[in-house]
């Protein structure tokens, strides 16, 4: 088995293999370097966390449905939801 540094070669990543380079990417802006790739979401800042629902299926891909034509996530309309309905609790 070819192994570089204790890790086999067929875990890299293929678009690393193909381009011959073991690290990420990099993009050289001026005296920075940025890492390509996406944004951080949710689920890397500290002030959201994950919360899993049951919902009936039916109702799931209706909503879902509804939301990819407004380019909207189910996790902001939950979130405005919640927040509306906490503002009437008072």
């Amino acid at each position: 088995m070819n192994t570089q540094k204790g890790i086999s070669a067929k875990r890299q990543s293929s678009k690393a293999v193909r381009n011959g380079n073991r690290q990420p990417q990099a993009i050289q802006t001026g005296a920075t370097e940025k890492k390509r790739g996406r944004r951080p979401g949710k689920h890397s800042s500290a002030d959201y966390t994950q919360t899993s629902i049951y919902l009936p299926i039916e109702l799931r891909n209706r909503v879902r449905a509804k939301l990819y034509e407004k380019g909207l996530e189910m996790s902001g309309l939950v979130e405005n939801m919640l927040r509306e309905w906490m503002a009437e609790q008072r």
